[in-house]
């Protein structure tokens, strides 16, 4: 099988470079939601860093659950469905 040529000969990655790839910026989101939450909860809000910690897991666990509940229903959405 070839792999697809892309412009100056170099060839495509192949799919495990880009499953780490994805990996990576999936990582790279949930810290920065959870580093954004727990700044805000400690500096806005005025709590502690056990309770900032505490509200930054629970809105990264809540932004990534969401976004693989809405992937996995689009994936099972058929051509004729909504």
């Amino acid at each position: 099988m070839t792999r697809h040529q892309r412009p100056g000969n170099e060839a495509a990655p192949s799919w495990r470079e880009r499953r780490v790839t994805r990996w990576l910026a999936f990582l790279a989101y949930a810290l920065v939601v959870s580093g954004t939450a727990a700044v805000f909860w400690h500096e806005v809000r005025g709590k502690s860093w056990d309770d900032s910690l505490s509200f930054a897991l629970t809105v990264t666990l809540s932004a990534i659950g969401g976004r693989l509940m809405a992937a996995h229903i689009l994936r099972k959405a058929g051509r004729g469905d909504g």
